[in-house]
């Protein structure tokens, strides 16, 4: 009889041994890249964050999504996820005028518009972290520098100023 027991301990000592030593070893696919990839402009993606815009005393906040699909951009600003949103589509050549992130606010009033627009070209770049600066007076930091976000090098916080505009943007997801 005590035969039998000590055959059975023998065999879940063995068990739970084998199931230790087999979580204890490394799987190269559950493993992360230590190498980030790069982002290329040309390649179609998704690009999701939070960005945060100021206008003297006016601020605004919200998310995007900018989706780029060959050379063109679908980008849809909202408030937050309860909220409706705004959709806008365009070429990747065309501009983006910086009022566009204040939903429901005439600013015609308080800042001249001039040199606000942007080429969302340069945009882009700017938000994958390949450009540092840009004409008409804006000035680009990356003051966290760059950092992994969903496996790819890209800046995570940005802040873009003019005189009168600071846009504090923050990415969280980018996907292929």
């Amino acid at each position: 009889m005590n035969f039998h027991y000590l055959n059975f301990r023998i065999l879940i000592l063995f068990i739970i041994s084998t199931l230790f030593f087999i979580s204890c070893t490394t799987n190269p696919e559950m493993q992360k890249s230590s190498g980030l990839k790069s982002i290329q402009l040309e390649s179609n993606f998704n690009l999701e964050g939070k960005f945060k815009a100021s206008v003297g005393d006016i601020k605004e906040s919200g998310y995007f999504i900018f989706k780029k699909t060959s050379n063109t951009i679908k980008l849809r600003i909202g408030k937050n996820f309860l909220l409706p949103e705004k959709e806008m589509n365009f070429f990747l050549n065309e501009t983006i005028n910086l009022d566009d992130l204040f939903t429901g606010i005439d600013l015609s009033y308080k800042y001249n518009h001039n040199g606000k627009a942007i080429l969302l070209k340069d945009l882009l770049k700017i938000l994958i972290g390949q450009k540092e600066v840009l004409t008409s007076g804006w000035i680009i930091n990356y003051p966290e520098g760059f950092s992994s976000v969903s496996n790819y090098n890209l800046p995570k916080r940005i802040i873009m100023e003019n005189n009168e505009v600071k846009l504090e943007i923050i990415n969280k997801k980018y996907f292929e």
